[in-house]
């Protein structure tokens, strides 16, 4: 399974077998355990493993800078935000992620080869142990070198992976003979292949894996013929135990941890964090027994009780959480990620929440946004990128604060409705799946959760690993399934990206599918990248048959036509047949396609560079474009951005379209390619609006922004939490909408008999005017029912000892309420009222006396009603019904008063 032995023996290792473990491991010298924990304890705190010490970026500079000496190409970070160029997951969870699938699948070349790395990587699998463990972090920077082998070019392999290894190791000043290599097999995305995780100390630094199997369905292995080196440096992990902190939050950002315990007034007490992570450090932490048992390990060496273990370490764990998770927001706002209740911003708003509960924990008087400013200062030493986001960072935590608060407020009354609906069912304890539901559908932490129950006196247990088990449901794209059409024909000739404004065309006809004619060529666009098909006609022999759409499959362009029409076809196969698609019909849809663009550039532009397209729907008269935002589009900010989508088309900008290599492609432009989406292939075809946009996209577009004519947004409305759809017109379309909305103009003026210009203050004056009426109408009202009820009051009786009241009368229902409410709680003059009208309406209302005799209005009002044809209901005190029936109404009231009597 390992074969890098040569290189390890050149280096003095020799192969031994751990005698805790029973893993196979290389050092130096007599060793008898492989180095990692539990195995061995971390034995670096206070007491630093190499002689100088590093910050986390003093490392990462000191990775890349060895690296790039030894051969290699440095390249930027890539956005932690997957989706731009992978639909199976959301977040960079490592390196690697950066160049699955198309790099790693061999259909696109790598932007260098070898290179080196330092990306910044978030993984929620540990989220409840941040803090807790002194070494779990939700964002963590993988080192990486990595070098991509085919049969034609062998960059490297096992032994110079372990020689640039054991080196670099070397080079910042770790004794060789304190590093261990222990052998193991790794697996993830569909491949395998040998690893080393190397160790120093008792922590594992770094991974070493030798990409080189495909794992098939049935588990077996298929060699690949592109053998990938995929290495893995925890640099956090190497600041850690350079400098020998208690913990490697302190060595990564303890600039942020300072400011942090100077503002809550936390004292620390180094001890007991140094051996807390000492002993952390032996332990897999994942269940709530887990916990308690490294707590009980803790507090036993220590000597101390177990309360006084938390108390001396809660404050400085919240701190720690605190300082990881505003590192983590800093890069998912920062590339893109948008809170919301859904995908990657689930997960963005699960750390967001989290920090805000930690920092209310801790008593902080700061808000997040103040302490996320102490964050963004120290990232953005390094990440310039970081600093240019601020103003968006701070404005989407400024509102996610609220919206929490907001959500904790209303929450509290679902919470006791919860817990009321249990208890009904006789259960004492509240269910993991209805503390869960109250998490994800409606926001309400399991902490509040626990804090209201406790005052209901109702026993809800949270998880220890509570948000590690909801962040692992939303970690990946649910895939849909798709029937896969094979189809034995080559590929077809798509002349309309070589001749985009030909509308005739002459091709051969290969075949048929179904109800689709397959030809060797078509100027028929297939529908695609939101973009709908053309329509036309196929002639064959003068007679045209209706082409309904156009799709592509694999490389091939299916032509669907009518069932009766397929039969006429299949005497053509091999020969000649002419082709015509609806021009008037593409060329809107080309204006409306490259309408889009201009519009998410316009958006981009305004709104800022947070902005991605996520959905697109071309039409002929209308179009609309799904952007992300993390607020609803204010009227000014969508005039604006009409207003320059307009002036990019009276610029008459240049549509420059280009089929590159995807790495060519990737490398010039960056990821703002797939605003569209993500494109597949080796080559994509980019589409270059002069100065304002690109985008990898497969649609037809003008040749210049002027050829679209007008942009008109009609309509903008948020179609789900984060995401905000415009909807628009181009060309004659736009127009149309533009006179549509003269015409409601005028029609609304004439009505009013003025202007234009006097439209808005008129309808202001005829609103005011009405709202004044209404009140004075209401209150008229009131006063009628008021006589009414004195009207009516002679004509009660007695039934037992209760006071009753049934009578028809001429009222709408507000009214019949109103008296209703009036008599039985108002004035207290009635225990039982029961009113009919002549329109079919009744209603009931009963006073407190009445209700704790037993008798409960709705089921008598329901029963009432269905007297008149008709239902009922409302609450006990107060119900209303109505039917078609009017004229049994005295039948149904007599109905109501029977039933009382039966009470």
């Amino acid at each position: 399974m390992i074969t890098m032995s040569r290189q390890l023996e050149e280096l003095g290792f020799t192969k031994k077998t751990c005698i805790t473990c029973g893993n196979d491991f290389w050092s130096i010298g007599d060793r008898k355990t492989c180095g990692d924990a539990p195995c061995d304890e971390y034995t670096f705190i206070g007491n630093p493993a190499t002689d100088k010490k590093y910050d986390l970026y003093e490392i990462q500079k000191a990775f890349k800078e060895f690296f790039a000496q030894h051969g290699h190409t440095p390249i930027k970070r890539y956005p932690v935000l997957a989706k731009r160029w992978r639909d199976d997951v959301f977040l960079v969870g490592a390196s690697i992620y950066d160049f699955q699938p198309w790099v790693t699948s061999g259909a696109v070349e790598p932007p260098a080869n070898p290179l080196v790395i330092a990306q910044p990587s978030i993984r929620l699998n540990d989220v409840d142990n941040v803090g807790r463990t002194g070494r779990h972090m939700t964002c963590f920077t993988m080192g990486a070198h990595h070098a991509f082998n085919t049969d034609k070019e062998q960059i490297y392999w096992e032994d110079e992976t372990v020689k640039y290894c054991h080196d670099f190791i070397k080079s910042i000043g770790i004794n060789p003979e304190e590093i261990t290599y222990i052998e193991s097999w790794w697996k993830g995305g569909g491949n395998a292949g040998p690893c080393y995780e190397i160790c120093v100390r008792g922590v594992e630094l770094a991974t070493l894996v030798f990409i080189k199997y495909k794992t098939l369905p049935d588990g077996k292995l298929e060699e690949i013929p592109l053998t990938v080196v995929d290495t893995g440096y925890g640099l956090e992990r190497f600041a850690w135990i350079s400098q020998g902190t208690p913990t490697a939050y302190d060595a990564s950002f303890g600039p942020v941890i300072q400011t942090l315990k100077e503002l809550s007034g936390v004292e620390v007490d180094e001890r007991i964090l140094a051996e807390n992570a000492q002993v952390a450090g032996m332990m897999d932490i994942e269940t709530f027994a887990d916990l308690r048992e490294l707590r009980s390990k803790v507090a036993d060496r220590l000597n101390i009780s177990l309360d006084d273990l938390e108390r001396a370490t809660k404050p400085m764990e919240a701190i720690y959480v605190i300082a990881d998770h505003t590192r983590c927001l800093a890069f998912m706002l920062a590339d893109g990620v948008i809170p919301s209740n859904v995908k990657e911003g689930y997960l963005a708003r699960l750390v967001l929440r989290r920090t805000i509960r930690f920092i209310k924990e801790l008593g902080l008087k700061e808000s997040l946004a103040d302490i996320m400013k102490i964050q963004l200062d120290f990232l953005s030493k390094t990440y310039p990128e970081i600093r240019q986001s601020q103003d968006h960072i701070i404005n989407v935590i400024n509102l996610e604060d609220k919206r929490y608060d907001k959500t904790v407020s209303k929450g509290r009354e679902l919470v006791k409705r919860s817990i009321k609906k249990l208890r009904k069912k006789n259960k004492t304890e509240m269910p993991f799946e209805t503390l869960k539901e109250l998490y994800e559908s409606h926001g309400i932490p399991p902490e509040t959760t626990k804090e209201i129950s406790e005052k209901m006196e109702f026993e809800v247990k949270v998880p220890d690993n509570f948000y590690t088990l909801v962040a692992a449901e939303h970690e990946e794209e649910v895939q849909e399934e798709k029937a896969e059409i094979e189809l034995e024909f080559p590929a077809t000739d798509l002349l309309f990206y070589q001749k985009p404004f030909d509308t005739q065309f002459e091709a051969h006809v290969l075949g048929t599918y179904e109800n689709n004619v397959i030809l060797d060529q078509t100027v028929f666009y297939p529908e695609g990248g939101g973009q709908p098909s053309d329509i036309g006609y196929l002639e064959i022999r003068g007679e045209k048959i209706k082409v309904l759409h156009a799709e592509k499959v694999n490389n091939t362009v299916l032509h669907r036509v009518a069932e009766d029409d397929i039969e006429k076809v299949h005497p053509y196969k091999g020969q000649v047949i002419t082709g015509q698609i609806d021009i008037s019909r593409r060329m809107a849809l080309t204006r409306n396609h490259t309408a889009t663009h201009l519009i998410v550039a316009a958006a981009r532009k305004i709104l800022g560079d947070h902005i991605w397209q996520a959905g697109a729907q071309k039409g002929v008269k209308k179009s609309r474009i799904d952007l992300t935002h993390y607020k609803r589009i204010e009227p000014g900010e969508l005039q604006e951005i009409e207003l320059l989508a307009n002036k990019f088309v009276m610029e008459n900008r240049p549509v420059l379209t280009n089929w590159m290599a995807r790495a060519e492609a990737e490398k010039k432009y960056g990821f703002i390619l797939y605003q569209g989406g993500i494109v597949p292939g080796m080559d994509i075809r980019t589409v270059l609006v002069d100065g304002i946009d690109v985008q990898a996209c497969a649609g037809t577009h003008c040749n210049q922004t002027g050829d679209i004519g007008l942009i008109k947004i009609t309509k903008t409305e948020r179609i789900q939490d984060g995401v905000e759809r415009i909807e628009f017109s181009a060309g004659e379309a736009a127009v149309e909408a533009a006179q549509r909305n003269d015409n409601i103009l005028k029609e609304s003026s004439d009505v009013f008999k003025v202007t234009s210009e006097q439209l808005p203050k008129t309808c202001d004056r005829f609103f005011n005017e009405w709202k004044s009426f209404k009140n004075e109408i209401d209150k008229l009202k009131g006063e009628i029912a008021s006589l009414k009820t004195e009207g009516i009051l002679n004509k009660t009786e007695k039934i037992g000892d209760l006071v009753v009241l049934s009578e028809i009368i001429d009222s709408d229902m507000n009214e019949l309420i109103k008296m209703a409410t009036d008599l039985t709680e108002k004035q207290g003059k009635v225990d039982v009222v029961l009113l009919g009208s002549s329109e079919g309406k009744i209603v009931g209302a009963v006073s407190k006396k009445a209700l704790e005799s037993g008798i409960k209005i709705n089921g008598i009002i329901k029963d009432a009603a269905a007297v008149l044809g008709g239902g009922g209901g409302g609450r006990p005190n107060l119900a209303q019904g109505a039917g078609p029936k009017a004229e049994k109404m005295q039948e149904a009231l007599d109905f109501a008063v029977t039933e009382l009597k039966k009470i």
